[in-house]
């Protein structure tokens, strides 16, 4: 049995649904913190494992891993959430609840991993009806572009009490909240599966230091740190008959970053450099950084290093 998610009106919005998604894990902060700063509880990323959902007929439905990228500067325990939204719309309502009663949950793999299965007798019933709101016929064939599979996450998290007084929870309470919403690409068999990007390294500095993953890397206060990530080997596909072109995202909970993003291929093609600048705080702390890599195809990944900041000169 083949896919049939409302195939007319997911196919005619999947470039607004894969961009709302996009925004919703970028952080969409509801005050006026800076989108690169994580001072309180905040989902960065979504990674599928596999990146794609390959229908093929002859074969039974796929299924991928849901992961994601949960961070909390305090580093209180992150719990999550993910379900399989019934409301697979071009652009799902402001208010979808989703999970609520709005998902379908999906089985855990994980404190911050769940199961998206096709093949899950509730997802075939939900396809089903949403082919059958939607007059799509019996058997459709997906698109080669595929459609996106809406997926709403609920990330939660202890209140922090770190210096800047917060965050409190929702309403005032003692347990912090992130709502989201992501989307996994559904397609038939034929080009190649799409693989996930990864980063190998983030370097430090204008002579490249590789920040250590055990967190022993320091650098000064209140100095501007270079910071470039180092693609995985085998990160950049081929696509549209040439290659990827890689997105970077950065995020750190002290000092300030240049560019909240960059990318290793201009408006043009060419190649671009994928660093930003970070200023390290003016006080000796542990500075936590993230950095996310997307291929603009739905593959996501990620690395997280942390730098010791070392008291100012002179001190």
């Amino acid at each position: 049995m083949g896919l049939r998610l409302a195939a007319r009106d997911l196919r005619k919005g999947a470039a607004a649904c894969a961009v709302l998604g996009a925004a919703m894990l970028w952080g969409c902060p509801g005050d006026l913190e800076k989108q690169s700063e994580v001072v309180k509880l905040r989902v960065l990323a979504v990674q599928a494992e596999p990146a794609e959902l390959i229908v093929d007929p002859a074969q039974p439905l796929p299924r991928t891993t849901l992961t994601a990228l949960a961070v909390e500067p305090s580093s209180a325990p992150t719990a999550m959430e993910f379900a399989l939204c019934t409301v697979q719309e071009a652009v799902p309502p402001p208010d979808v609840d989703c999970p609520g009663t709005q998902g379908i949950p999906l089985p855990s793999a994980g404190p911050t991993s769940a199961v998206l299965d096709l093949g899950d007798p509730r997802a075939i019933a939900l396809a089903l009806q949403l082919a059958q709101d939607g007059g799509v016929a019996d058997g459709g064939a997906l698109p080669p572009e595929g459609i996106p599979v809406l997926v709403g996450f609920r990330a939660t998290a202890p209140a922090h009490m770190l210096p800047d007084g917060g965050p409190p929870g929702a309403d005032g309470g003692d347990v912090q909240v992130f709502l989201g919403l992501t989307t996994v690409t559904a397609r038939g068999p034929g080009a190649p599966p799409n693989q996930n990007p990864g980063i190998a390294a983030l370097w430090m500095g204008d002579a490249g230091i590789e920040i250590a993953a055990d967190g022993s890397t320091a650098a000064p206060a209140s100095t501007t740190q270079r910071l470039t990530p180092v693609p995985a080997p085998g990160s950049k596909e081929p696509a549209d008959g040439g290659v990827e072109a890689l997105g970077y995202s950065f995020f750190a909970t002290a000092g300030s970053i240049s560019d909240l993003r960059s990318t290793d291929t201009t408006a043009t093609g060419q190649p671009a450099d994928t660093f930003v600048d970070w200023t390290t705080p003016g006080s000796a702390q542990q500075a936590r950084l993230w950095v996310v890599v997307r291929d603009g195809r739905g593959g996501v990944g990620w690395i997280a290093r942390s730098v010791q900041v070392t008291p100012p000169a002179g001190q």
